[in-house]
């Protein structure tokens, strides 16, 4: 019996990934099955309880090379990632924000967090239902049990207080398009086609002001796009960060 290994794309420079809201490693090993990055970092955001130590965690990640790295974050990871560029951009190869747009949060946005940050305060959030799940998922892998599976064990993993104190670190986010359209290095913006929370006019928004950038729409992917579409954002990345 003849077995085919997976297509594995090779990146030479450092990348370091930081993940999103109550997410850990475990929403980028699906990609990550499919790249050979020999210099590789992972922050670990839900060990931070503010944004002081998520910046620190990301700063001591970016010591452990000698060269600049390419940052790769996810959702609130994209953030803290282009934080992190601003202040340090001699570190930087380039800067890849996925599912996030390096934009303040929308009022609606912010008065659902608050609302659920006073539910999660007064026990009464235990963690999300099958219909908010869902809301983050493509509409072709809304019944998808492995994405689904995963996205809940990290929640139970990480709990409601890494939530809580994710949600209070982040929620207040700077327009950061501004500054990092002054910025020389790479930058890049990946969402997918059906990503509610950033989506296509979100895009071209940064596009517009930061001229230089590139963006990318990934089909059959929503919010969750590293679970959803692990082998097209490898390939895309490999593109990007290792042939310019």
């Amino acid at each position: 019996m003849i077995t085919t290994s997976p297509p594995s794309y090779h990146i030479t420079q450092p990348v370091v990934f930081l993940p999103g809201t109550l997410c850990d490693e475990r929403v980028f090993m699906p990609c990550w099955q499919y790249l050979d990055i020999p210099y590789q970092a992972y922050v670990p955001l839900q060990w931070a309880d503010d944004l002081e130590q998520m910046l620190a965690l990301g700063n001591d990640r970016l010591d452990y090379f000698d060269q600049p790295v390419h940052l790769v974050g996810y959702s609130m990871g994209g953030y803290i990632a282009a934080l992190i560029a601003l202040a340090t951009p001699n570190k930087i190869a380039s800067l890849t924000l996925l599912s996030s747009s390096g934009q303040a949060l929308p009022s609606g946005e912010l008065n659902q967090r608050k609302t659920l940050l006073s539910a999660i305060q007064q026990a009464k959030f235990k963690g999300m239902n099958d219909k908010q799940i869902a809301t983050m998922l493509h509409a072709n892998n809304r019944d998808n049990s492995t994405i689904i599976n995963v996205i809940r064990a990290m929640e139970q993993d990480l709990g409601m207080p890494v939530l809580a104190s994710q949600m209070t670190a982040t929620s207040q986010r700077k327009d950061l398009l501004a500054q990092l359209a002054k910025c020389e290095f790479p930058i890049h913006f990946i969402t997918g086609e059906q990503d509610h929370l950033v989506t296509t006019t979100h895009l071209n928004t940064a596009q517009q002001q930061i001229k230089a950038s590139t963006s990318k729409v990934i089909a059959d992917a929503a919010h969750m796009l590293p679970l959803e579409q692990p082998l097209k954002l490898a390939e895309y990345l490999h593109g990007l960060l290792e042939n310019g």
